[in-house]
């Protein structure tokens, strides 16, 4: 299993870099980026003063356990599996540590994830809420995606 594992993944990593090209990378990163833990991290203060200000504690407290778990479960995770990173070659910028589970995708995933919760708590108009769950679920495929990438 793990032999068809490491062929499966070796196929895509070339596919993508044969396709690769310098307009489709520089969107790539600045998708990859939307789940950086600077980036995701101003949103989730942002958001934390936002529910703290109009009094929703539980809330508040469920982003942060969704924010902080999603990191410690990653990290937890990321020295469990100890995948290593692709060759520097197909690299588009040098990352340390190891890959998987990818600290932008669980990021991402935990944070936007939460805030598709919190749309589904506070917006009444059911077109709003699926409309944000679809758009937000789709950023969160798009980051994952752009790390392979």
């Amino acid at each position: 299993m793990m032999q068809f594992i490491s062929s499966l993944d070796i196929r895509v990593l070339e596919t993508l870099y044969a396709y690769r090209d310098l307009t489709t990378v520089d969107i790539f990163i600045g998708v990859s980026e939307l789940g950086s833990a600077l980036f995701v991290g101003g949103l989730v203060f942002c958001v934390g003063i936002f529910l703290a200000v109009r009094g929703r504690y539980a809330n508040l407290l469920g982003l942060v356990v969704s924010s902080l778990g999603g990191v410690g479960s990653m990290s937890v995770f990321k020295h469990f599996i100890e995948r290593a990173r692709p060759p520097v070659m197909y690299q588009v910028y040098i990352e340390s540590g190891f890959s998987l589970p990818s600290g932008h995708a669980t990021v991402a995933a935990a944070f936007y994830g939460f805030f598709i919760y919190l749309i589904c708590s506070f917006v009444p108009s059911t077109l709003c809420r699926v409309v944000s769950t679809l758009g937000l679920g789709v950023l969160i495929a798009a980051i994952a995606f752009s790390r392979l990438y």
